[in-house]
Order: structure tokens, then C-alpha cells, then sequence
């Protein structure tokens, strides 16, 4: 069945029809799927896994520019911070067998569907944290404008929250909460002399990930390539941030969200 809705996915007419389809189809709305190396537990109630679902692949201009640019082969760890369901990870575990991959995800449903692709692929190097990733120790309230869309919960900022609303147009009676642990990385881990790609991914609370995370990012011995997300309004904030822990901008990707490109040594 799923070659059929893949089939008709192509032509132009049926782009908005069949994803439709396809969460109606699925009564259960979760179900593993074989890609090229890996296999992937979807729910398909949510956009980012029928995208998965029916194309097979997620983010691949980004990733194609990662793999182009830099050889995960020479590298060591990949950080996965905001995994949602984990596709990179997955993907770079299946392909690079020399990188140990770490991920970081917060939200229980989206971190059980990770558990449960490791376990099916028996990543063995690839470990998940159940924790977000901050610049305090603490249990913080987030949100999210649709809970079948759990891939954007955000800290509660009451700026942000009217901020996004307002310009988003949201459905304040949709909107879900929950309490969620952060953790400092620099507390956690200690990393030297490693290459590391890191990809962050944590719906604006960007800056609070790299003040958390300081002592890794300003270590020299570190070579890090960073694939990061950042909404116009934070971006100079971010990057200003990032040019202090000695990093410089290589290329930005606008499509599915404003990801930059830095480094921390010459490329």
C-alpha cells in the first residue's frame, strides 16, 4: 500500500490528498518503515513522519550539503540536539559507523519512537537523552500549538509565546503544556580533541543551548562543524554568541526552517 500512496504522491494533483489519506489509512497511526539503511517507527499522525513516509528521506538538501561539505568519515561524534524522532541520527548511524551518536529529546512520545528505531537498527554507538538541553539545571514549563505536532514545543516565554501566536495566526485553545527537565551540557560531558558535528534543533531556545554548553564550544581542541537553526529574530543574538566561541558562517540553508552553517576551524 504504501508504494501506491508513494506512486501518486509524485503527481501534482494528489500532493495535498494523499498525506491525508495516509493518517486516515493507519487507524493505529504508528508503524515501522524500511528506508535505504534503516528502519523508522513513525506516527503518522504528525506531518514531519508522513513527509518520511511518503518520500522516504527528510531534510535532504541539508544533509546532502553536511555530506558535501565535510567527511563524516574522519569525525567522531555526531550531536543530535532536538532529535524529535531522530531521523538524522538513524540516518548517520546507518551510513557512518565511526561516529558515536548521541541524541537529545526531550518529549516522551518522540523519544519512545527513537528508542524503539535504535532498537529495531541495533545501533549499539547511538545513545538517546530523555532531557533538554539548557543554561540552568531545572524542570521548565514548554508548549506546543497542536500536541500531534510535538516536534515544536518551545520554553514558555510569554514574549515568545504572543509573539508566535500573533504572527502565526495559533489556536490558543489547542495549545498543550508540560513540564520538562533541562540539563547544562558542560556538566554532563567533557569532550576534547574530537571532531564533532552537531545539528541543534530547539524551537528558539538556541542561545540558552550554547551559554549551557560553553566550555565545549569555545575548546579549541574541538573541530566543530554546527548545523543550527535560527529564527530571524534571534539570529543576531545567536550568532554574535557563536562568533565569541571563535566560529564563522560557512553557508545558510532557508527551506523547512533558516539553518546556518559554522565551524570553529578552516574547512
Amino acid at each position: 500500500m504504501r508504494d501506491l500512496f508513494i506512486f501518486l504522491y509524485k503527481f501534482k494533483i494528489f500532493k495535498r490528498l494523499v498525506p491525508s489519506i495516509v493518517r486516515r489509512f493507519y487507524s493505529k497511526k504508528k508503524l515501522f518503515i524500511q528506508l535505504e539503511k534503516f528502519q523508522i517507527f513513525l506516527n503518522v499522525e504528525s506531518s514531519i513522519d508522513r513527509e518520511i513516509y511518503l518520500k522516504g528521506y527528510y531534510d535532504k538538501e541539508k544533509i546532502d550539503f553536511t555530506e558535501n561539505k565535510v567527511d563524516l568519515k574522519k569525525f567522531d561524534l555526531f550531536l543530535d540536539i532536538g532529535s524529535y524522532i531522530g531521523y538524522y541520527s538513524l540516518y548517520l548511524a546507518s551510513k557512518y559507523k565511526n561516529l558515536k551518536v548521541i541524541s537529545f529529546e526531550p518529549i516522551l512520545e518522540s523519544f519512545n519512537q527513537i528508542k524503539k528505531s535504535k532498537e529495531a537498527n541495533n545501533f549499539h554507538k547511538m545513545e538517546i537523552f530523555q532531557f533538554a538541553l539548557s543554561n540552568a539545571k531545572a524542570e521548565k514549563n514548554f508548549w506546543v500549538t497542536d500536541l500531534k505536532k510535538k516536534s515544536g514545543f518551545a520554553l514558555l516565554d510569554d514574549k515568545d509565546l504572543k509573539r508566535e501566536v500573533d504572527e502565526n495566526k495559533y489556536n490558543m485553545e489547542k495549545i498543550s503544556y508540560r513540564k520538562i527537565k533541562t540539563e547544562i551540557f558542560d556538566e554532563i560531558f567533557k569532550f576534547e580533541n574530537k571532531f564533532v558535528y552537531v545539528k541543534i534543533d530547539v524551537e528558539r531556545h538556541e542561545f540558552e543551548v550554547l551559554k549551557g554548553a560553553v566550555n565545549f564550544f569555545s575548546k579549541t581542541s574541538n573541530k566543530i562543524f554546527l548545523q543550527i537553526e535560527i529564527v530571524d529574530h534571534m539570529k543576531d543574538k545567536v550568532l554574535n554568541l557563536l562568533k565569541e566561541y571563535n566560529f564563522h558562517i560557512l553557508h545558510d540553508i532557508d527551506k523547512g526552517g533558516h539553518d546556518y552553517y559554522l565551524s570553529n576551524y578552516e574547512i
